[in-house]
């Protein structure tokens, strides 16, 4: 899985580094809008991976197939139906859409609601592989999504196609990594019924099942949601405000930022599970939490070290030119990102405690960070400052959500030993 995923991120950075070199900046702050809307809208369908992952395994583990194959087929079908609904709504409003994001062509959004719209649905067999641990394969489905987007990528711009090539190639990716994902599952769950036999329930599914699932993707669904429309919500409002050229420099800019964003993300896959397993031992858990913390924050310090002292360096290692108009935007997305890093690991840990207090000043400080932008946008520099006070607060705010049963406790035990 580590390489699977770790050449999927590589080949969307490969991709990246080639549409930021061979197209116009306006044109990339177009592309770059485009799949910043596509990951805000796709949130939900990474809620739906994780649900079915969870629930397939228990069946599995339960010797019960063909239960399996009936909540899949329940989740396919949901998927299915919202895939279809997203596609048809971006479709008639897509001159609506262009119109708003200040993007000429309302052809890139239609394609982005197809790849939205694969990129729903293969959710549900993804899911379903990883339940069943099928790790090898699931890998491998990883592997030909992200090659195959760049191998497209560079052959449809190439051909001249511009953002319409560029967002082809996510369309295409996604639809075949979507079918061959689905003929893989297919193959799996029919050898799991061979190899575990029993005769299929009449009744389907069990009812409990279904609902025990919602429950579970509701406070995880609102995670990510905002977690990702905080940190790609400025990419779609400058697209708004902004001409495209600022535009454009704003979304090379962000690029700096998004890989400082992702360096931790392993620390948090890690520290979930350990923490989820460390039911009832308070300190334990702070223990993890304070290692994680101090890990994320070491590569964030180091990554933010890199980019005040060769900003210029690293944007042209990334563009290919010297845009001297993204070097203060850049100090600002390496603060923001670390912030945003460290929170990612704190929600992490809420999520692994089972709590749901902590969702009311997220989703609070997300709308709040929508409506500040939209009110103050005088400037980019503005705006960042906007999306890392947020940051810091929501952080701060986290924190403190941690500690503070911790301390309160503390201090009972201190009035009780007087």
């Amino acid at each position: 899985m580590f390489i699977g995923m770790g050449l999927f991120s590589l080949f969307n950075l490969l991709y990246h580094w080639f549409m930021i070199r061979r197209l116009p900046s306006a044109d990339y702050g177009h592309l770059n809008t485009l799949v910043a809307l596509l990951a805000v809208i796709s949130v939900p369908a990474g809620t739906v991976q994780t649900t079915v992952t969870r629930f397939s395994s228990f069946l599995r583990a339960e010797n019960e197939p063909h239960q399996a194959v009936d909540l899949l087929r329940h989740f396919l079908l949901l998927m299915s139906i919202i895939a279809l609904s997203f596609f048809l709504v971006i479709l008639f409003a897509s001159s609506f859409i262009s119109s708003f994001l200040r993007i000429s062509s309302p052809g890139s959004v239609i394609l982005l609601g197809l790849g939205l719209a694969f990129s729903m649905v293969i959710t549900v067999p993804s899911g379903g592989l990883q339940g069943l641990q099928k790790f090898g394969l699931l890998a491998f489905n990883y592997i030909v999504n992200g090659g195959l987007k760049f191998a497209l990528g560079v052959f449809f711009v190439l051909l001249g196609w511009g953002v319409l090539g560029a967002l082809g190639a996510v369309a295409v990716s996604s639809f075949v990594a979507a079918f061959l994902s689905f003929l893989m599952l297919m193959s799996c769950m029919q050898n799991e019924k061979k190899l575990l036999g029993g005769v299929p329930d009449s009744k389907g599914m069990k009812r409990f099942s279904v609902s025990e699932a919602y429950r579970y993707f509701f406070p995880v669904g609102t995670m990510l949601l905002c977690f990702t429309v905080l940190t790609n919500v400025d990419i779609i409002l400058v697209k708004h405000f902004f001409p495209p050229i600022e535009a454009g420099y704003y979304s090379i800019a962000q690029m700096v930022g998004k890989i400082i964003l992702f360096l931790p993300f392993p620390v948090a896959t890690v520290m979930f599970p350990k923490l989820s397993s460390s039911q009832g031992q308070g300190k334990k858990k702070l223990s993890i939490l304070r290692r994680s913390l101090m890990i994320a924050g070491v590569l964030c310090c180091g990554a933010i070290m890199l980019s005040l002292l060769f900003p210029a360096l690293i944007i042209r290692i990334l563009s290919g030119k010297s845009y001297v108009a993204c070097i203060s935007l850049v100090r600002f997305f390496c603060v923001n990102a670390t912030f945003f890093s460290l929170l990612l690991i704190v929600l992490s840990y809420h999520l692994s405690t089972q709590k749901r207090g902590f969702l009311f000043p997220l989703i609070f400080l997300t709308l709040m960070e929508i409506g500040l932008i939209a009110l103050f946008h005088r400037t980019l520099i503005q705006i960042l400052m906007i999306v890392g006070i947020v940051a810091f607060c929501l952080f701060l705010i986290n924190f403190c959500l941690v500690y503070w049963p911790y301390i309160r406790a503390r201090k009972h035990d201190d009035l009780i030993g007087q």
